[in-house]
């Protein structure tokens, strides 16, 4: 394997096991806090404000920052974030901190692993790699939540961040030992400007599709796991146990839709996909603990494998279509600024919005009927490139 290839799956291995062991579990620890939905949600509008702050940070540090750097300045960004969990409170302060630092720390660490994840594939085997990589990250991932789920289900908080801790450090380590190789679309590109960022139109409706990915990444990532944290009787144990079943279950079907993806036609294959996941958001609005338990794990099952078949054709579009510009890496700075700008307005609406709603469970119901409506917007994504196929 490449020494770029081996930076990259390391990089990526060592922030997805620490992700399953923590950050995964953000929401719910919230939630089990007392933070209700309205509180949750302005803690992703923030930490969206957040991440775009750490975005501007990042994309001029690139310029004067070597990759081992950057490496070691996203994990203390995770260290940071464990820290101010640890010292929580439930007041507005504690909640600034809190998005602050997670909004940063997912700043670094995605815009790091998209511009190195471009420089390590092709656009012919671009779904076979993208799913490659799914799977390495759902095998530490998993590994991950099962670990965090433990030791947060013994109220062992500080021996979780210990742990973290621990492992960010020697895999940073590891890291800086492998002499990684800064990539090279970024050595000499310019940081974005204001104009730059505003000023950004396409034929691929681009932007449209930016601001909805967003929305719809913190529905599945904080809306959605607290519907599953409620579905498991509220067991930080019991909920990574669903979901490491779940993405086993997924796993193989996985394995086959990754080597076929590049030979079926792009068009066909998203507009599926597209379908699938509008289809999975009805699913989430009906899915209900009262239901038997055999009828709520086959929706469960079908809403995974709709949704992580719809991340792999929109990630495969995606990454094509970035290399088709004349600045791949900006067209993937792009696409943070927008998604989460989408994150702190849809999210600080929410927020006021769940302040008037006195009952969690329906709100949920009724954002997942509004996604499931919204959803036909990723269509538009890539149509005029893919029209003729």
């Amino acid at each position: 394997m490449p020494q770029a290839n081996r930076t990259f799956y390391l990089y990526l291995g060592l922030h997805s096991l620490l992700i399953g062991m923590f950050p995964f579990y953000l929401p719910v620890f919230l939630w089990q806090q007392g933070i209700g939905l309205a509180g949750i949600a302005l803690v992703v509008a923030l930490a969206g404000l957040g991440f775009n702050l750490g975005l501007w940070s990042w994309d001029r540090l690139r310029l004067l920052l070597t990759l081992n750097q950057i490496f070691s300045a996203t994990s203390l960004l995770l260290i940071a974030l464990l820290f101010a969990v640890r010292e929580f409170n439930s007041g507005f302060v504690g909640i600034v901190l809190l998005a602050a630092c997670y909004g940063i720390y997912n700043s670094f660490f995605w815009t790091t692993q998209r511009a190195m994840f471009i420089e390590v594939t092709d656009p012919v085997r671009s779904g076979r790699a993208y799913g490659n990589f799914q799977l390495f990250v759902f095998a530490l991932l998993q590994a991950g939540i099962l670990i965090g789920g433990w030791l947060l289900e013994r109220d062992s908080f500080d021996v979780l961040l210990v742990a973290c801790t621990s492992v960010a450090l020697l895999g940073t380590a590891l890291l800086v030992a492998s002499k990684p190789v800064y990539p090279a679309g970024l050595q000499k590109l310019r940081s974005l400007s204001i104009a730059d960022i505003t000023g950004f139109r396409d034929a691929n409706c681009s932007r449209t599709m930016f601001m909805a990915d967003g929305f719809f990444l913190f529905l599945e990532s904080f809306f959605w796991v607290i519907s599953l944290f409620l579905l498991t009787r509220e067991s930080f144990a019991t909920l990574g146990i669903v979901v490491i079943v779940l993405a086993a279950i997924f796993g193989g079907l996985f394995f086959l839709l990754k080597n076929t993806i590049d030979r079926l036609g792009a068009r066909r294959i998203f507009t599926l996909a597209v379908m699938l996941y509008c289809g999975s958001w009805l699913l989430r609005a009906f899915t209900s603990g009262s239901m038997h338990l055999l009828l709520m794990f086959t929706l469960l099952v079908l809403i995974t494998f709709a949704t992580s078949f719809f991340r792999l054709a929109l990630n495969k579009r995606f990454y094509d279509l970035a290399r088709q510009t004349e600045h791949p890496h900006r067209y993937l700075v792009l696409k943070s600024y927008y998604s989460q700008l989408a994150i702190t307005v849809c999210f600080g609406l929410l927020a006021m919005l769940a302040i008037a709603y006195p009952e969690p469970q329906a709100l949920l119901r009724s954002i997942y009927c509004v996604a499931a409506l919204v959803s036909p917007l990723f269509l538009l994504y890539g149509a005029h490139r893919y029209r003729r196929e």
